[in-house]
């Protein structure tokens, strides 16, 4: 409560006027004021009030006792307000409070009263001014902020703040003898893609419903909350560190079932991680970082599977950071070269084309796999830079080779989905073309089947505009998704790389010879060249020249070399037709 006397305050008056005019004025204002005016007697009963106020109360002109504020606000807290209100108009003549009241259709709203004491109080019954403002909507939008700064907008679980919250309240009041708590974190794989085919409204409605999900499959007393865009946390109550396992296999199973969405099923899969309470840390800010490495391992591991946070993860994502700022730095600092491995005529044994491959030596770590750091610079972007760094270093050999060593020799170039997705790339391409002065129709765009398969439409387009440059586009690896030419009908190829899973066995497995024949026979149907990737033996040459294959690449031939050696080796007049003598023979 507020007591202030500001009775004395005559305000300023600019102009004189007559009592019959300030009581017109008076009036005249009255009855256009938003906020409620009355005036009351000394038993706190209604005396006058202005059409807000009437309206606001709904109250009959006809009713023959004069309300009273204590029949306005019957609530028990409302009382002991309006006692308040008596001792203070009774002691220093003002008071100011807030009040509930209960309409008719059954919702509350809450009013600010003020009252003073009237002048000449005593005449005509009245001793009480008042004021009564109407607060509801200002309490609505305090209490919806309160509510959203605690809780997802989009599913209305709780969000990080809240859940953090609540976790380190379960910790305060949990022995650490006694049972254990589990934080489960869930990613959900590959989400973007939702919204990227289907549309932000799709992807949010996906939430939702992931969310609902989630909720329907912990128990009551777990606290289910969105702690991140596509990332959900769940509290569970646990009897051993063992359980920790099943707490997040019940996560995870949430998704085994697609999620239907607008009567579209949609097949949404999980990485979990999980962290014990107070093993893998003792409040909820540790545990959630556990968790959360615990998760980004799944996801380094294949996706779509429960991790347990330990000691080993920790370790393994701290050499990940390391990795990770050790190839930005190469990337930057000019440590990586690109070597070219010889791609072979089947019918001649001259080499035709050559692939760039990017190969890092690092001066602590030695020689790093490809393997290793490529998906590594895929996932943080770093193939940007990356793979800008190996289309100029190529074609500027490229542009080099065909002004004097080979001037037929095509140059090819792995362009991951990243590149590829880019609306500039096409002209990032064509201007490299341009600065390194190699004919477009001297390169080969390399795509992994994969990139193809995620989004069919997308990529055909993106090819075009690759294709429309003047360049050859192939698929690399073609064999390793679902094995279907179905969709490369409708793009724009001209080259199939068969992955080295069906050369390895061609020579002892009658099955990988018919596959393998196959595809090489679809291939030509389709006006496509066909490479066979990792050919290491003359057996399984000989096998793929009988298929009639195009082209083979391998260690039969060379690994990837510095373009100085290579030119020595294979580029030199004559060394064309180095593998002739030896790849005609039978």
């Amino acid at each position: 409560m507020r007591c202030e006397d500001t009775r004395d305050d005559p305000g300023i008056p600019w102009g004189e006027a007559s009592v019959t005019d300030r009581l017109a004025l008076s009036r005249t204002l009255l009855s256009i004021m938003p906020d409620g005016v009355f005036f009351a007697d000394g038993m706190l009963r209604i005396r006058y009030a202005n059409p807000s106020f009437v309206k606001a109360m709904e109250l009959d002109s006809h009713d023959a006792a004069a309300p009273s504020l204590d029949r306005l606000y019957p609530d028990a807290d409302n009382g002991r307000a309006l006692a308040n209100a008596r001792a203070a108009l009774a002691s220093v003549g003002w008071w100011s409070g807030e009040l509930t009241r209960m309409t008719p259709e059954g919702e509350v709203t809450f009013e600010r009263l003020t009252m003073a004491v009237a002048p000449e109080a005593g005449s005509s019954g009245v001793r009480y001014v008042g004021i009564c403002h109407d607060l509801t909507a200002e309490r609505t939008a305090e209490t919806r902020l309160e509510w959203a700064r605690n809780h997802d907008e989009l599913t209305g679980l709780p969000n990080r703040a809240l859940f953090v919250d609540a976790v380190d309240a379960v910790i305060r009041r949990c022995d650490e003898t006694g049972p254990c708590l589990v934080v489960a974190t869930a990613d959900l794989d590959g989400f973007k893609r939702f919204n990227n085919d289907y549309g932000h409204e799709t992807g949010d409605a996906i939430l939702k419903a992931a969310a609902r999900r989630l909720v329907a499959v912990v128990r009551a007393g777990d606290m289910t909350a969105r702690t991140a865009g596509d990332e959900f946390s769940v509290l569970f109550h646990v009897r051993s560190p063992e359980e920790a396992v099943d707490a997040a296999a019940r996560v995870r199973a949430a998704f085994e079932e697609p999620l239907v969405v607008d009567g579209a099923i949609h097949a949404v899969r999980a990485s979990v991680g999980a962290a014990v309470w107070p093993r893998d840390g003792r409040d909820a800010s540790s545990l959630l970082a556990a968790a959360d490495l615990a998760m980004q391992a799944c996801k380094d591991r294949g996706r779509d599977g429960v991790l347990v946070f330990d000691d080993h993860i920790s370790m393994e994502r701290r050499c990940r950071c390391d990795l990770e700022a050790d190839l930005r730095n190469a990337i930057d600092g000019g440590l990586l070269s690109v070597h070219y491995q010889p791609v072979v005529s089947m019918a001649s044994g001259c080499v035709e084309s050559v692939e760039a491959l990017v190969r890092w030596r690092d001066p602590v770590r030695g020689d790093v796999e490809p393997d290793r750091f490529i998906p590594l610079a895929e996932e943080t972007g770093l193939i940007l830079g990356l793979g800008e760094l190996v289309l100029r270093a190529a074609c500027d050999q490229g542009g080099r080779w065909s002004r004097c060593h080979a001037p037929d020799l095509k140059v090819a170039v792995n362009v991951s989905t990243v590149q590829l997705e880019r609306a500039d790339f096409p002209a990032l391409l064509s201007d490299v073309l341009t600065r390194t002065g190699l004919p477009p129709e001297r390169l080969v765009v390399e795509i992994t089947e994969s990139v193809l398969l995620s989004d069919v439409a997308r990529a055909a387009g993106a090819l075009a505009r690759l294709k429309a440059l003047g360049v050859s586009i192939s698929v690399d690896d073609f064999g390793t998704g679902y094995s279907s030419f179905s969709y490369l009908k409708n793009l724009p190829l001209d080259i199939v790389k068969i992955d080295r899973e069906y050369v390895k066995d061609i020579g002892t497995s009658l099955m990988a010879r018919e596959i393998a024949g196959g595809m090489i026979d679809l291939a030509h149907r389709m006006n496509l060249s066909v490479v066979a990737e990792g050919v290491e033996t003359a057996e399984q040459f000989y096998i793929l020249r009988a298929l009639d294959c195009d082209h083979a690449q391998g260690f039969l031939f060379s690994r990837a070399l510095p373009a100085c050696e290579l030119e020595g080796r294979y580029l030199a007049r004559g060394g064309g037709s180095r593998f002739s003598t030896f790849l005609l023979r039978q």
